[in-house]
């Protein structure tokens, strides 16, 4: 699988400007890292759903970005970055798959770049029914303030995303970074690119494990019957923020490792065999 190596790319390689002149890999008021995650999940989910494959080969789905939910029960919003839908009737076709990775400035390698050519033409759409939503949540620095943020908006999207469309798919994607150290853009807003810049020193593992634990506590659901959500995934990246490139963890410095029902891999996979049942007579 490769969406979670392109989501470290596309931090390693960022390049998002703030007022006073600093380039910043990582920052917290720009979604480009949101929005790669969801197109590394969606590139993967093609790779490895034929049902879904031949549904847009058929022009039977697209995808919708920056698509508005509405939870009707308690009337709450909220956009998510890219979900795949059955068209609207009537509706004009959009960019294509292939293209947003340009257009999200995604580095891909000659083999990414060879399976993202295979796929057939997967286009953005007006959204009429939505069948996968994707949201992508990061944790890069002061872990125990975050947590509890996190998770609130995390609900928040599944319950969201229920709320709208029982039979969606609520998938999750969540990055925590396991480096000792983050140059955080918040923190040094108003500094010049070539001002020392100040240092928030992280107590790891024991904060990115404080944070897996959290993300664990997310509700999941077996079936259309339950609440939560439906697959979700958790990567671990090191991110200083401060140049060095952005590299995937497999285990934390004590040895601990993601629980298998949250790896990246698992997300993919579930979200896939969900797809397969829940839609094959689409």
């Amino acid at each position: 699988m490769f969406g979670a190596s392109i989501y470290a790319r596309a931090i390693s390689e960022g390049n998002r400007p703030d007022k006073v002149g600093n380039n910043w890999q990582y920052h917290p008021r720009s979604d480009a890292h949101s929005k790669a995650a969801c197109w590394g999940v969606t590139f993967d989910l093609l790779l490895d759903c034929p049902l879904l494959r031949n549904h847009v080969s058929a022009g039977k789905v697209g995808f919708g970005i920056n698509h508005r939910m509405h939870d009707f029960r308690v009337n709450r919003k909220k956009d998510l970055d890219l979900v795949i839908c059955t068209p609207a009737a009537g509706s004009d076709e959009g960019i294509l798959f292939r293209e947003l990775a340009d257009s999200y400035t995604l580095s891909l390698t000659e083999e990414e770049r060879a399976a993202l050519d295979g796929l057939p033409d997967f286009r953005s759409r007006s959204v009429g029914s939505t069948l996968v939503a994707l949201e992508a949540k990061a944790c890069m620095t002061e872990h125990s303030k975050a947590r509890p943020r996190l998770y609130d908006e995390l609900s928040s999207s599944f319950q969201t995303i229920l709320g709208d469309t029982r039979s969606a798919i609520a998938a999750g994607f969540v990055s925590i970074n396991v480096a000792d150290r983050f140059v955080s853009p918040l923190r040094n807003a108003y500094k010049s690119r070539l001002a020392k810049k100040e240092i928030t020193f992280h107590d790891q593992p024991r904060a990115a494990l404080g944070m897996l634990d959290k993300v664990s506590e997310l509700p999941r659901r077996a079936n259309e019957d339950d609440y939560g959500f439906d697959a979700l995934g958790v990567t671990l990246v090191s991110c200083r923020n401060d140049g060095s490139p952005v590299e995937l963890v497999d285990r934390l410095s004590d040895g601990s490792v993601v629980p298998e029902i949250l790896r990246y891999e698992a997300l993919v996979k579930r979200t896939s065999a969900i797809y397969t049942s829940r839609f094959r007579a689409l």
